[in-house]
């Protein structure tokens, strides 16, 4: 399946599941509700960017301290934003280094220490989460969002959600990134080779340092967003998202061994994933329900993506 492909596909898929909401639970596609779903989709659309960066970088590159480094980015930007506020960029600034300082880490760990990315990622989140317990036991912060931050998350633009605003230019700039910059070709080409790419003059691992320090950044500023739209930070905040960023990712296209992805398919797969959770919610489907058909839904886009894979090998050797 090709990119286009992928996108029509997904986008098609998204619209039976909102159309078929309507006709089984009335109001489901309502204006009201589609808002909604939308700004749930965009939490995972944007959690999706940073996973979707580090599985291009190659070396099967995942990232699991996404959670982590959001509910630090949450808190920290909640603490700054309490009574005595530093204000919403100096909070933001502050979340973003917090992001920042996780990624390098984890990008320093798998590309100079060769520590496999899921070990790395998984310590480095624990290491995180525990520090979090640790601090939080000894210092009483302010962890409730502030009115600046929760009207960011709660306004709207001619109906559309803020953050889905946010969610589209940043969309935007990834997709211009990784199709139309020398960089994002760079980055392309490290993941699906990176030993030819290195003789081309590719620094390899500055670029895998770099896509797990912007994963930071991007899951810790998404943290402080998550804030503002649940009204308080807490212990776990982001890690629900976690394993859905990866879901989303690989729905969308990209490749688990690197050098492959679309963000734009990676969208269409959050609006389809937050529609899909939402209907079987509205159907009370059950824990086990839900997983099933994730499950499920998860194999058989892992299924196209290799016919997809030995597609593309069978025409470069031919």
């Amino acid at each position: 399946m090709n990119t286009q492909s992928r996108r029509l596909f997904l986008l098609v898929l998204a619209i039976i599941v909102l159309v078929g909401g309507q006709f089984a639970v009335p109001g489901f596609a309502s204006p009201g509700q589609v808002a909604n779903q939308l700004k749930i989709a965009t939490f995972l659309g944007l959690f999706g960017i940073a996973q979707s960066l580090v599985m291009i970088a190659g070396e099967q590159g995942l990232d699991l301290s996404v959670g982590a480094a959001a509910t630090l980015g949450g808190i920290l930007g909640a603490a700054l934003l309490g009574p005595a506020s530093l204000g919403l960029g100096a909070a933001i600034a502050v979340a973003a280094a917090s992001g920042a300082l996780v990624g390098a880490v984890n990008g320093v760990g798998i590309t100079l220490l060769r520590i496999p990315p899921l070990v790395m990622t998984l310590a480095m989140a624990s290491l995180v989460d525990g520090g979090l317990i640790v601090w939080s036991s000894v210092m009483h912060v302010n962890t409730a969002a502030s009115p600046a931050l929760a009207a960011l998350a709660g306004r709207t633009l001619a109906g559309v959600p803020t953050v889905a605003v946010i969610w589209l230019v940043a969309g935007a700039l990834v997709w211009r990134f990784l199709d139309h910059s020398a960089w994002g070709r760079r980055l392309l080409a490290s993941g699906a080779n990176p030993t030819a790419a290195a003789i081309a003059g590719t620094r390899v691992r500055a670029i895998r340092i770099a896509v797990y320090t912007a994963s930071g950044v991007i899951a810790a500023l998404t943290g402080v967003l998550l804030v503002g739209y649940v009204g308080q930070a807490f212990l776990g905040l982001g890690t629900t998202y976690v394993l859905p960023s990866v879901v989303v990712a690989v729905i969308g296209g990209v490749s688990l061994a690197g050098g492959r992805g679309d963000y734009i398919a990676v969208a269409m797969a959050a609006l389809l994933l937050t529609a899909l959770t939402s209907l079987l919610t509205a159907l009370q489907i059950g824990e086990a329900g839900r997983q099933c058909i994730f499950g499920a839904t998860l194999l058989v886009f892992l299924a196209l993506n290799g016919c997809s894979f030995k597609g593309a090998l069978r025409r470069v050797q031919a």
